[in-house]
């Protein structure tokens, strides 16, 4: 047979009993044996001096009345001291009365047995703890004669014991106050401290016995099954990583430093588990890798914009030349020659490589805005029959125009390059097959909490604002492709430059709005455009058509330009019309020449960007000379558009320009 093992706190009281068992089967042999008494006495003394136990005898008035030297001695005094004194002199007075009641019980038969633990202050001012139990012994005619008490010295195993119940009282304070969750696991909770309570929002009942993964966020419960089973079988794993849970809410995310550590209590091993709650550093952590990513691309749209203002520049002086030229042959060729015909191409062309130029420059909003209060459902409708033109005929473009709608600041053009541009890409994700594209258009009060939500990163403040929505029924996107929709040439396409969408987003942008992408694989995607509006509606302008007629000019007009051809093409086109040319190839120049010819100047054409002296000096210094002379700017980079002292308000021509244009100008300011 197996023995049964005895925790080790319960041995000294089976001692204790198998003494007392045996001190009452040998008072009953002496009884009944008289002749054997002092043999059983003696057996008896040897029996509890093994068990370290002392056998004294109390009168029924709780005096001692037979008390052993060893007893004596662990009481620090002598036999004669004790000997007719109360016991209950020898007990510290917490004791008295549990003595006193227990003593009273057993005589009256109310108790079997009396049993006491009490604390022994000895004359040397030590302190000891005994183990006193007690039975009633009886006369050979049955009457009470004393109580039999065998008494222990339990002042090592009380030390232990107050040593274990410190050791569990530090840890349970320890446990109960620290910043940090503390659990005992196997396949489910065993302990759980406050601290876990509170990151968890479980109470402690209802995490015990549940399965440790029941706290641990869906994302990761097979990682938490999988590790905990590997730690239990002795495997090595990591001991510490972020774990996320999730709140007894059911939807606020916990990020944890969590540290694990094989423990063996018992003789089985359990998992000890502690949690951090970091959710503050990780989302600040979060916060800050966006803050800086928001920095890189400012960083980078400020790259790309000096640079496409670098590359603007010069390419439209190159374009400038090239189309002015074009247009001065289309208008002088045969009409329908091949030589007319070339030279539109040419022109046509130019114009193609300048609309590439304009959407570099308005992704990295450098482009150049003529804003002014427009309706936004007029401005979609306007550009109707382009935007059904550019579709495949199986897609049907539908409309939700919202009806009074406040007005908006803007440039009708650029947005109508939007909606092209939107209306095109949800074309050719539908390919040939059929579709549905809507325009809605409407008014959202914008909150902090739908920038949160949906326009994080952008530059959106809450207020009044009108939405553009372009939604299809196309195939959508999965969101790796929407993280690099609006990067400049990404595309998806097997053509294309992958403009199309990073120029929408530097228009929106230089409009102080924002754009939300709503996509689901199967189910389409929808764009919102965002953009602020005014505080009421617009009224609609109609603009007369100007027929052309053969107008010409006359005086002089001073071209300043850097570069040679373009004042060539300039001065030609302005002689046909029946003006004189001055020419000068930076601002010093020009400043001589305007002092010179000031008195009959009719108008100058000033670029703003040349050596020496630019445009803006110039203008500083010929306006001190006469300032009543119109005065046309060009640029070949919108950058470099006039929107602030003397060049505000002016007239602005942009590089690359047709003769018409050019002649419309100066037809504009001379009158």
């Amino acid at each position: 047979m197996t023995p049964i093992p005895f925790p080790a706190p319960v041995l000294p009281w089976i001692a204790v009993g198998f003494a007392v068992t045996v001190a009452m089967w040998l008072a009953v042999a002496v009884r009944r044996r008289g002749a054997a008494r002092d043999q059983a006495l003696k057996a008896l003394d040897q029996v509890a001096e093994l068990a370290g136990l002392m056998v004294a005898q109390v009168d029924l008035e709780g005096c001692w009345q037979l008390i052993p030297k060893p007893l004596a001695a662990l009481l620090g005094r002598e036999e004669s001291d004790l000997s007719g004194r109360p016991i209950i002199e020898c007990l510290h007075p917490d004791y008295h009365e549990p003595w006193k009641s227990g003593y009273a019980a057993l005589l009256n038969g109310e108790l079997p047995s009396l049993a006491l633990e009490a604390r022994v202050p000895r004359p040397d001012g030590s302190e000891i703890w005994i183990q006193i139990n007690g039975t009633l012994s009886l006369d050979r005619g049955g009457l009470l004669r004393c109580v039999q008490t065998v008494v222990r010295d339990i002042s090592q195993a009380q030390a232990v014991a107050q040593s274990l119940k410190d050791s569990e009282e530090k840890f349970r304070t320890l446990s109960d106050n620290i910043n940090c969750g503390v659990f005992l696991y196997t396949e489910v909770f065993h302990y759980v401290n406050p601290g876990m309570e509170a990151i968890t929002g479980y109470s402690a009942k209802e995490l015990l016995g549940q399965p440790i993964w029941k706290p641990v966020h869906p994302d990761e419960q097979h990682l938490v099954r999988q590790r905990g089973e590997a730690r239990r079988r002795g495997e090595v794993v990591p001991d510490r990583y972020v774990l996320k849970l999730l709140h007894k809410d059911g939807h606020t995310t916990i990020y944890t430093d969590f540290i694990a550590r094989a423990v063996t209590l018992g003789g089985k091993v359990y998992g000890l588990g502690t949690a951090f709650d970091i959710t503050d550093r990780v989302l600040a952590t979060e916060d800050r890798l966006r803050m800086e990513r928001q920095i890189l691309e400012a960083q980078k749209l400020e790259s790309l914009g000096l640079l496409a203002g670098g590359i603007a520049h010069d390419f439209n002086n190159l374009l400038t030349v090239i189309l002015g030229n074009a247009s001065i042959i289309v208008e002088e060729a045969p009409p329908k020659s091949l030589l007319q015909a070339c030279a539109t191409t040419v022109v046509d062309t130019c114009h193609r490589a300048s609309a590439l130029t304009r959407q570099m420059l308005a992704y990295s909003g450098k482009g150049r805005f003529v804003v002014e209060p427009i309706d936004l459902n007029t401005t979609v409708k306007s550009i109707t029959s382009l935007v059904e033109s550019a579709l495949p005929k199986l897609i049907t473009l539908r409309y939700e125009l919202g009806q009074d709608l406040p007005g908006l600041n803007a440039d009708q053009a650029q947005l109508q390059q939007v909606v092209l541009n939107l209306v095109t890409n949800a074309g050719e994700s539908m390919g040939h097959g059929k579709g549905v594209i809507t325009l809605c258009t409407g008014f959202q009060q914008l909150t902090d909490a739908d920038i949160a939500a949906s326009y994080s990163g952008q530059e959106l403040r809450p207020g009044p604002y009108l939405f553009l929505d372009v939604a299809d029924s196309g195939h959508g996107m999965d969101e790796a492709t929407k993280a690099h929709v609006f990067e400049p040439f990404f595309t998806t396409k097997a053509t294309g430059r992958g403009l199309g969408l990073a120029a929408i987003q530097g228009i929106v942008r230089g409009h102080k709005g924002g754009i939300w992408i709503y996509s689901l694989l199967g189910k389409g995607t929808t764009f919102r455009v965002l953009l602020p509006a005014l505080g009421a509606p617009v009224a609609v302008a109609t603009q007369a058509f100007i027929q052309p007629d053969d107008w010409r000019g006359s005086g002089l007009v001073l071209v300043v330009d850097d570069e040679a051809p373009i004042r060539a093409m300039t001065a030609t086109a302005l002689g046909r019309m029946g003006f004189e040319v001055v020419e000068a190839s930076d601002g010093q120049e020009a400043i001589e020449v305007f002092r010179r010819h000031a008195s009959a100047l009719r108008a100058v054409v000033l670029d703003l960007v040349m050596p020496v002296m630019g445009g803006e000096s110039a203008l500083e210094e010929m306006m001190r000379i006469a300032p009543a002379i119109p005065v046309i700017l060009s640029s070949g980079y919108e950058g470099d558009s006039p929107n602030q002292g003397l060049a505000s308000g002016r007239p602005f021509l942009q590089k690359p320009y047709t003769i018409t244009e050019l002649i419309e100008k100066v037809r504009n300011v001379v009158g």
